[in-house]
């Protein structure tokens, strides 16, 4: 279970880094192209404005998608904690029993 988990959380941070660059880069390049589109029709500059506006909405983008992450890391480790809490608890309610009867018990039914 323990190999499994282990797994997952691999990819799930591939997943998570490839996450982080579309969702930073997705922002910066669309207010680089609005902006080139602007100056280049109307001659002004708001390529620079825009594109200090792509990073701050592309960190916030990156900062919103790892609160998000953290978030359900931390709820499946809790359901991780729990499982292996209860089955924990069921291992130990097992009564064990000895595999050859009890020499005591023997002698007091044969009264030696």
């Amino acid at each position: 279970m323990i190999g499994l988990h282990f797994r997952k959380s691999v990819f799930r941070n591939l997943v998570m880094i490839s996450q982080l660059g579309i969702s930073v880069m997705t922002p910066i390049f669309l207010c680089v192209f609005i902006g080139y589109q602007i100056d280049s029709r109307l001659g002004t500059i708001w390529i620079i404005p825009l594109l200090i506006l792509g990073v701050l909405a592309g960190g916030r983008c990156a900062w919103q998608l790892v609160l998000r992450m953290m978030e359900e890391e931390r709820r499946e480790n809790e359901k991780i904690r729990r499982e292996e809490l209860s089955h924990r608890a069921a291992q130990e309610t097992q009564v064990s029993r000895p595999k050859q009867p009890s020499r005591i018990n023997r002698r007091k039914q044969t009264g030696g």
